[in-house]
């Protein structure tokens, strides 16, 4: 629950009602299951009924709202369990190790200002929606890159990757050039 003290200065800056029941659902999940923590309650729910290995994608018991947007990942955790969330993790951190190896290989700042706002967006995204479906973080509606159901988000995460690879692709070092010496296409 937010302090009396706090809750003041919040009102000050700005912050309504349905802003102060989303801090109190994250702040004490079981306090509303049935009001403002449901979504929070089932996805923790889901996740934690996977267990090790899942119960398979036809067998999905726990009713998540939202399931295709901003819970993907207590759908991944329900159906295919920790081992199914560990390699979904994997792969978002192999995306990002390709993008940060792109970064530095390209040896242009303009370009490692580019991929490095990519890079902190796929980021700051994976580590909010996960940390809101686990209850780490409280439930903000951001979309978890190319798995959450949208159409714009979609492209956007196709076109942030794009980039990067147009950047891998017209800095390459070929094994015969001389030193500094580059291909024009």
């Amino acid at each position: 629950m937010v302090q009396p003290w706090g809750r003041r200065i919040l009102e000050h800056l700005g912050f309504a009602a349905y802003q102060f029941k989303r801090i109190d659902s994250w702040l004490d999940p079981s306090g509303a299951t049935s009001t403002s923590s449901y979504q929070l309650w089932q996805s923790m729910k889901a996740i934690g009924s996977g267990q090790m290995y899942g119960r398979g994608f036809n067998n999905l018991k726990v009713t998540v709202p939202v399931r295709e947007s901003d819970m993907a990942f207590s759908t991944i955790g329900e159906a295919f369990g920790f081992i199914g969330c560990a390699a979904v993790i994997l792969l978002y951190f192999l995306l990002i190790y390709q993008m940060i190896r792109v970064t530095f290989d390209t040896q242009n700042e303009f370009y490692a200002y580019i991929s490095t706002g990519v890079i902190m967006m796929f980021v700051f995204h994976i580590f909010e929606n996960i940390g809101m479906n686990i209850g780490l973080l409280p439930l903000t509606g951001i979309p978890l890159p190319f798995i959450s159901q949208g159409g714009s988000f979609l492209l956007a995460d196709m076109l942030s990757v794009g980039m990067i690879l147009s950047m891998r692709y017209h800095h390459q070092s070929y094994m015969f050039s001389q030193e500094g010496e580059e291909f024009d296409r």
